[in-house]
């Protein structure tokens, strides 16, 4: 009986989503941001309000019973100014998480989204980045976004992760933080039991309530991976991503 409830409040909880996705498309940002013609300031404004919706969101989510949330270091997130922010990227709601968390944050999001009919309004009124720029471009974008004291959410997989499969990282990432020279702020998300994993329907939830553990691990620098003034930022790129990529795997074997 407990489960006929929670596959309920689940189903329930994916429609205020899209009907809150609506509204604030559709009406609560463009409202809130119609006066302000400073394009940071309306970025801000926008991110704020997404902050907070996705805040009373989870909120809703731990009391109706659909999930649990533990947050490891949520201090260091609190305080994220100008961060790359990289993280493992198991399940449909990571970014959910991640928003409701990190202060004054942008993402590199899919160009589809700027033409969607529904999300085209936010992703344009939060100044979030399109990845289809040119790597220039993109990068140049990424570090006027970090410099203007916005935290960057990448997700170095560029997908979600395959349960059983070993993680494997894209080094967009790595560039982009070797070129601004911004301090990479990683976190680890695990859910257990896994639920909402790539090509899995979101009705189909585990026997008992997932965990979401969040744990924000310390700050790297990406100048440590360049060993001499003559290495290309190619190769410390590559060495940096490799690293992280190595270090994700052994702390995801190990939770």
């Amino acid at each position: 009986m407990f489960y006929i409830w929670r596959l309920v409040w689940t189903a329930f909880a994916f429609a205020a989503l899209s009907v809150g996705g609506f509204i604030l498309a559709t009406t609560v940002i463009p409202m809130a941001t119609l006066f302000i013609h400073d394009q940071d300031a309306r970025n801000r404004r926008a991110q704020f309000i997404i902050r907070e919706s996705f805040r009373v969101y989870l909120t809703m989510l731990r009391i109706l019973g659909v999930l649990k949330l533990e947050v490891v270091g949520g201090g260091k997130l609190a305080a994220c100014r100008g961060k790359l922010i990289i993280a493992n990227h198991p399940t449909l709601i990571d970014i959910v998480l991640l928003m409701a968390l990190v202060p004054d944050t942008k993402c590199v999001v899919k160009s589809e989204l700027f033409g969607n009919w529904l999300m085209g309004p936010v992703v344009r009124a939060t100044g979030y980045i399109s990845n289809d720029c040119e790597p220039e471009v993109l990068i140049e974008k990424c570090r006027d976004t970090l410099a203007a004291g916005f935290n960057l959410i990448i997700f170095p997989e560029g997908t979600r992760s395959i349960p059983g499969k070993p993680i494997h990282f894209q080094r967009g990432f790595a560039h982009i933080a070797t070129m601004t020279g911004v301090n990479l702020q990683p976190i680890t998300i695990n859910c257990e039991p896994i639920t909402l994993v790539k090509g899995e329907s979101f009705y189909r939830i585990p026997d008992s309530r997932p965990t979401f553990r969040i744990e924000v691990a310390d700050e790297i620098d990406p100048r440590q991976f360049l060993k001499s003034t003559v290495q290309s930022r190619t190769r410390t790129a590559r060495v940096l991503a490799s690293y992280l990529e190595a270090d994700y795997c052994s702390r995801l074997k190990n939770a």
